[in-house]
C-alpha cells in the first residue's frame, strides 16, 4: 500500500487499514474463521513515513487479539481512525475475554507498540475487561497528511 502511493505520498488511512486487516485474515484467519476483522475509519490521509509505525502497531495489536481474545474462536477486532477533539485516534478493539493483567506488558510485542507509539509522538491507553480490551492510541495532528491537519472549522 505504501508503494503504491505515488512517490510515497500521502496514504488513506481506511484503505491502508483495510489492507493490514485483508493480510491478516489470509494469513492467520482462513476461509471459515469465527473472528472477524472490521475498519471504521474517518476519510483522513497520514504520510508514509508515518504509516509503517502505525501499521506494524495496528498489526501486533490485532494479531495478540487473535492469539488470546477468543479462546472460543469467535469474536469481533474493529481497527478505528478518527480525527477527535484536536488529536488523531487509532482504536485496535476486540469484544474477547479481556487480558490477564499477570501478563499483559511483558511480552517484546508490547515494547515495540510503546516505542512506536512514541515515535509518532503519541500516547497509548489501554482498558480491558471480561468484555472485551480497547487499545487507544492519542496521536498528534502531525500525523496526518499537510492538507489534513489543520482544525476543522
Amino acid at each position: 500500500m505504501i508503494a503504491k502511493s505515488s512517490a510515497f505520498g500521502p496514504i488513506e488511512v481506511e484503505a491502508y487499514l483495510e489492507g493490514i486487516a485483508s493480510s491478516i485474515r489470509s494469513s492467520l484467519l482462513g476461509q471459515h474463521s469465527g473472528i472477524e476483522i472490521t475498519v471504521e475509519a474517518e476519510p483522513l490521509t497520514i504520510m508514509a513515513d508515518h504509516a509503517v509505525p502505525l501499521g506494524l502497531m495496528v498489526n501486533e495489536l490485532a494479531t495478540n487479539a487473535i492469539k488470546y481474545a477468543f479462546p472460543k474462536g469467535t469474536g469481533r477486532i474493529t481497527l478505528g481512525f478518527q480525527r477527535r477533539d484536536g488529536e488523531v485516534t487509532l482504536t485496535v478493539e476486540d469484544n474477547g475475554i479481556g487480558m490477564n493483567p499477570a501478563g499483559a506488558e511483558t511480552g517484546m510485542g508490547s515494547r515495540f507498540i510503546d516505542a512506536f507509539a512514541q515515535q509518532l509522538g503519541g500516547t497509548l491507553a489501554k482498558a480491558s475487561a471480561g468484555t472485551g480490551t480497547t487499545f487507544i492510541v492519542r496521536l498528534p495532528l502531525t500525523v496526518l497528511a499537510r492538507n489534513e491537519s489543520s482544525p476543522v472549522s
